[in-house]
């Protein structure tokens, strides 16, 4: 997709952690009901591994389209090619990290030497055509050594690194999500859009009903060459309801 293309209803997708536990005990009858939602495209994470080598035909029957996994970066340290192996028969070809593991976060070189393993693999992983990013929790703005772990981070991130920013929790975390969007601009290709709500603690909720300045979030996205807008939540109160009400606000914002 073009550089600064405004958000189109074809860049909006699901992130199938929301509906994980509906997954768990019926991922076809899931996986229909993410399209009846409205839904064309998913973002593949939480679903059962048992039923990982017939997600492809499940997603095809369903009308679905895979535009990225979440993996961990166990999978990746065991064996790259197993990992290229399974975005290939997805028919994607973008990988998450999703997390960075504490024992991976307690210093500043710790974050370094991360980060240098990122940048190795999405250089091995070129080849293959796959293209690494990494997903923000609120840990990355915590302080390490007089810095933050997040510009330590970004610091040692090499260029083919891609970011994927989730606006709920850098949000939780501190920063001010359209701001951040600005900051990473040219390498953060995906957004996590759920909602920052108070009620009194913080928790997340579909986009649209809670705190956050989502069109001030899509304009930053939209600047900083953002592809996908993925509705997410981990904790969903009602999953269906709530993946219907995000995608239903995000088609009203979409350009």
């Amino acid at each position: 997709m073009p550089y600064g293309r405004l958000m189109n209803h074809d860049q909006i997708a699901l992130q199938l952690y929301t509906v994980r536990d509906l997954a768990a005990t019926d991922l076809p009858g899931t996986l229909r009901a993410v399209a009846d939602a409205g839904y064309r495209f998913v973002e593949v994470a939480g679903v059962p591994e048992s039923s990982a080598g017939e997600l492809p035909s499940l997603l095809a029957e369903a009308g679905l389209q895979a535009i990225a996994v979440h993996l961990g970066i166990e999978p990746l340290r065991a064996d790259p090619d197993a990992v290229a192996d399974h975005l290939e028969a997805l028919g994607t070809n973008r990988l998450i990290l999703p997390w960075m593991p504490p024992e991976d976060r307690m210093t500043a070189d710790d974050v370094r030497g991360f980060a240098d393993e990122l940048t190795g693999f999405a250089a091995l992983l070129a080849p293959r055509g796959v293209r690494l990013g990494y997903h923000n929790h609120a840990f990355e703005f915590e302080e390490v050594d007089g810095t933050t772990i997040w510009d330590v981070l970004l610091g040692g991130l090499g260029p083919d690194v891609d970011l994927e920013v989730d606006v709920y929790w850098a949000a939780v975390g501190g920063r001010d999500p359209s701001t951040l969007i600005s900051e990473v601009a040219g390498r953060v290709r995906l957004l996590h859009m759920k909602d920052l709500v108070r009620d009194p603690d913080p928790r997340d909720g579909p986009a649209g009903q809670g705190s956050l300045d989502f069109p001030s979030v899509v304009a930053a996205g939209r600047a900083a060459g953002v592809e996908w807008y993925i509705a997410e939540q981990d904790n969903p109160r009602s999953p269906l309801d709530d993946i219907a009400a995000a995608h239903a606000y995000l088609e009203a914002i979409a350009g």
